[in-house]
């Protein structure tokens, strides 16, 4: 197809019955991963080990394409779905630029990148992944198209919303839909220089992509409708089951929300009744809950901050923001960009393997939408001055091997912790960080972390250090109720060292080097 006029919405849906998951979206548990990097379906070998494990590719070959495909998620779908994921979230698979792998270059919004699969791939992706009772959730991106149009003036910046003159299309017949090749269908005003400033950000270019015109005038109501057109057919075409919207922060409010309801109308009429949209807004919890037509969110300010009490690295009472609208976070530990970082890292970078494991077990009992970035449950350490190098390759490309290793203590450990994060229904609730007290000083090795909703109350408490521990931990309130009703629900190998003693709202325990418990308050 070329343009948005060949696409007949009622004839492709006509007599089609779409797939609805009776699961609650906050039982999800989602698992996300770039389609160039995860796998590219041939048969290979697991590698083998007890520790962390070097993703394929070196600098230069993580800076371009890989090899992955769609059929190679297809193969290894099972893999996700037995380590405990419901859901899976992948990039976008649109037909991108030549020298871009990850996705988020789009040429042709009406057609898949060939080099990574066909139409009838991703049918068949939504279709097994519905066999397995598992969410497909497609990355979609409307705010700007690939780099398919030249400046007269080389790499001009935004300047107080001004115009700059264009001269030539990259390609003779890209961008598609054929209707985005008009000049006048974008803003023009060069690249973002101050990402946090409006009008800027939403008018700007980001980098080389260059931005469309999305506002309330009639072109920008054209673009929306153009946009809402395309997203709907592949709906309609696949059945997935949802949307990540990219860089949902660089689209006013109002029209993003306008977008949103477009779609959610038409999965409606379709008889999709659970379609979940979530958006990526690097922001704080202000400006997320502006798009307060979407279902839930990438949970920037919990990376931006939990995450340094996670690892140990910050002490002292914090609690985790939550969403003003009741939208539902969906919560991470890295991700492909580590947006803020430099040099970029994973998460396991620096850790040791076992208060790696530490980590991971905790990640996976917080209430909100756990998001588990491809690699993870692999140990991928991946570090480095560019995006390639936190985007390694699962599979390598010149030889027989890839990481698939279903036995890798990182795997069988977030599977277990998945398995008991169900038993104990924590998908819900409040996250408070206490502080944690050793000789009367504070201490960052033991970390201790409040999970509380209308019904319990649990503490997960672990320790990132190689060195027993007598410890205090401070809770937020008082406890009423005598330490005997405190009940362990987990210790590591069932050792429990010492009594645990309770006054106020002081906990004193014992905890082992690379210990980690739960408690319950009855």
């Amino acid at each position: 197809m070329k343009s948005i006029k060949e696409i007949s919405l009622d004839q492709v849906t006509k007599e089609k019955v779409y797939w609805n998951c009776s699961r609650p979206i906050e039982q999800e548990l989602m698992y996300f991963l770039l389609i160039d990097r995860f796998h590219d379906g041939k048969d290979r070998v697991p590698i083998s080990e007890e520790s962390f494990k070097k993703g394929f590719g070196n600098e230069d070959a993580l800076k371009v394409r890989c090899g992955g495909t769609i059929q190679g998620i297809i193969k290894h779908l099972e893999y996700i779905s037995e380590l405990g994921f419901t859901s899976i979230w992948i990039n976008p698979f649109l037909q991108n630029s030549p020298e871009s792998y990850h996705g988020y270059a789009i040429e042709d919004f009406l057609n898949v990148d060939e080099q990574w699969g066909t139409e009838d791939d991703i049918i068949m992706l939504v279709a097994k992944a519905h066999q397995l009772n598992m969410r497909i959730f497609f990355d979609v991106v409307l705010n700007h198209t690939a780099n398919t149009w030249h400046y007269q003036s080389s790499n001009p910046v935004y300047n107080k919303g001004i115009h700059y003159t264009t001269t030539k299309w990259r390609y003779p017949e890209k961008p598609v839909p054929i209707e985005l090749r008009d000049f006048n269908r974008y803003s023009r005003k060069g690249h973002i220089v101050h990402w946090d400033n409006v009008p800027e950000t939403w008018d700007g270019d980001i980098f080389e992509l260059k931005d469309l015109i999305l506002d309330e005038s009639f072109i920008g109501k054209q673009n929306l409708d153009l946009m809402t057109t395309i997203y709907s057919y592949w709906v309609a075409k696949t059945d997935c089951d949802g949307f990540r919207i990219d860089t949902a922060k660089h689209i006013r409010p109002e029209v993003l929300n306008t977008f949103i309801k477009q779609i959610r109308s038409f999965t409606e009429s379709i008889g999709k009744k659970s379609f979940f949209i979530f958006t990526e807004i690097v922001g704080d919890q202000k400006n997320i809950d502006l798009y307060d037509a979407a279902d839930g969110y990438l949970d920037f300010p919990f990376q931006f901050t939990f995450i340094e009490n996670l690892l140990g690295k910050r002490t002292g009472e914090f609690s985790v923001s939550k969403s003003s609208k009741g939208l539902v976070p969906v919560r991470f530990l890295d991700n492909h960009d580590q947006i803020g970082q430099m040099p970029k890292q994973r998460i396991g970078y620096d850790l040791t393997n076992t208060a790696f494991q530490n980590v991971l077990k905790a990640f996976v009992l917080l209430p909100g939408i756990p998001c588990l970035y491809y690699g993870t449950e692999q140990g991928l350490q991946g570090n480095g001055y560019h995006d390639g190098m936190i985007r390694e390759c699962m599979f390598d490309s010149l030889y027989q091997y890839d990481l698939m290793d279903t036995q890798s203590v990182f795997y069988s450990t977030i599977k277990k912790f998945i398995t008991l994060r169900k038993q104990w229904k924590t998908e819900k609730g409040q996250i408070t960080v206490c502080k944690v007290s050793f000789e009367k000083q504070e201490t960052s090795e033991v970390v201790a972390i409040l999970l509380e909703n209308d019904l319990l109350i649990r503490l997960v408490i672990y320790n990132l250090g190689d060195k027993l521990q007598e410890v205090s931990i401070k809770l937020n309130s008082k406890i009423t109720r005598n330490s005997n009703l405190i009940v362990y629900l987990y210790a590591d190998d069932g050792n429990v060292r010492g009594a645990l003693t309770c006054k106020n709202n002081e906990i004193n325990m014992q905890v082992d080097a690379f210990g980690f418990y739960v408690l319950e308050f009855n």
